[in-house]
């Protein structure tokens, strides 16, 4: 390809990439919005100088770690994403800077909406919890950026739907995130194994179709080998953190359920209709999850056609796990059906009606929230691959591997000496006669 044509693919490749980021950071935002203004229902309300000044006599306010966790995982996926968005050619240190300031200026808009929001309260603690959030995000996105040479981060950059179906798995596993050092704690976290091991059929089926799901996306970023040894470390950083992190306990479900994914992967690899089995067993899984205990009601419950209304009702860091648990595994069944051949948009649309009849029939289960929610959130989930897969396609056109851009200046580098009587030229095979090396012709002067 000529140098032009080159350059001119490059830098459409980047802008494309760029605008796909930002696409996806404006469904963050909206998000982000929505969550923190529902139910948009406004009051008069008065206060010497104003939300401004309200916002800043609270500096001293700090929230409680549920809510201080919730409100720095809220603004991390727009940290990433706004980072992403941003031109590669501003220094990594600026877009991170750049980026923090954004989501800063962010929560402190919303939370001077919030002081006429009824049900709402405005603090500065929100506001430190959300820049610390959007810091660690264009934190993440930088370091992914300049780790791409090693091969697991180089994977999980090409293949961002199923890096974030693993980050979303793990968010809802180990949640809160908090390590404590207290043996006792150790010892609780471990009795269920120890002392009194149990394991219900249906509840370790369970863990058995969702470890089996994690062995898929392992085995798809990385190989077979790569899962052989992968697998086992994603499991035992697992179940080490169900053993550290408060608020957690191992089941020997959980254990036996990652142990029986293994080998069942081992063996299910061979069969043509792999990916067939694991897709029906995992959106048979959701189908009982949302319609357990099977009782239904003779006189049906309203169903709700508010979008995110239940999230907004109960504590944030509840409704943060159930979020990331409902993402990977509506994202997980739309991933799935792609690879078994289903074309993304068909896989949201079939995994949104599933979710929608399903979401029906919750209206005659007593204690469920029958709505619109999950069905919407599956289609969003797929708008959201769609654009990552293209934005990470277009970054893999824009810039060449590492090794081989390295290779193409190495060999600029000889013909500049060669050129000018410095170095001798390294010898290449040639078909002509008399000819001992082949020159080297620069990619930018190719015809």
């Amino acid at each position: 390809m000529p140098a032009a044509s080159h350059g001119q693919a490059g830098s459409y490749s980047a802008a494309g990439s760029n605008r796909a980021y930002a696409v996806v950071l404006l469904i963050v935002v909206v998000f982000i919005l929505y969550g923190s203004l529902f139910p948009f229902e406004y009051r008069e309300r008065f206060y010497p100088g104003g939300p401004v000044a309200y916002l800043l006599s609270t500096w001293r306010d700090w929230d409680r770690r549920g809510d201080l966790l919730s409100n720095i995982l809220l603004y991390l996926p727009f940290g990433f994403f706004a980072t992403c968005a941003l031109p590669p050619r501003i220094a990594t240190v600026l877009r991170a800077l750049l980026t923090t300031v954004a989501g800063t200026a962010l929560a402190c808009g919303i939370e001077i909406a919030q002081f006429h929001d009824a049900g709402r309260v405005t603090s500065m603690g929100d506001v430190e919890a959300n820049a610390i959030g959007a810091a660690l995000g264009a934190i993440a996105a930088a370091v992914i950026g300049a780790s791409l040479r090693w091969p697991l981060v180089r994977e999980l950059a090409a293949h961002p739907a199923a890096a974030t179906l693993l980050a979303m798995y793990f968010g809802y596993r180990l949640y809160p995130y908090v390590p404590m050092i207290d043996l006792h704690k150790y010892w609780h976290a471990l009795r269920p194994i120890l002392r009194t091991p149990s394991l219900p059929p249906d509840e370790l089926t369970r863990y058995v179709i969702t470890w089996l799901f994690i062995a898929v996306v392992v085995h798809s970023l990385y190989g077979f080998r790569g899962f052989l040894l992968l697998f086992p470390l994603l499991c035992g950083a697992e179940f080490l953190g169900k053993i550290l992190i408060i608020g957690n306990f191992l089941k020997p479900t959980d254990v036996a359920g990652a142990g029986v994914a293994y080998l069942l992967w081992v063996l299910l690899r061979w069969l043509p209709g792999r990916f067939v089995i694991v897709t029906l067993a995992f959106a048979a899984m959701i189908t009982a999850e949302r319609l357990e205990p099977f009782q239904f009601l003779t006189v049906p419950n309203a169903f709700g056609w508010i979008p995110f209304a239940s999230f907004m009702r109960g504590s944030i860091g509840v409704a943060m796990q159930a979020f990331c648990q409902k993402f990977y595994e509506y994202g997980g069944l739309i991933w799935l059906l792609g690879r078994c051949g289903v074309m993304l948009p068909f896989g949201s649309a079939l995994t949104a009606t599933l979710l929608l009849a399903t979401s029906v029939a919750e209206c005659w289960l007593a204690g469920r929230s029958a709505e619109i929610t999950d069905a919407v959130m599956a289609l969003v989930i797929g708008g959201a691959f769609a654009l990552l897969r293209r934005g990470a396609s277009a970054r893999a056109v824009a810039a060449p591997p590492p090794d081989v851009a390295a290779l193409e200046h190495a060999r600029f580098a000889e013909a500049i000496l060669v050129q000018h009587g410095v170095a001798a030229a390294t010898p290449a095979p040639s078909r002509r006669r008399g000819r001992k090396y082949a020159p080297y012709v620069p990619p930018h002067l190719r015809g």
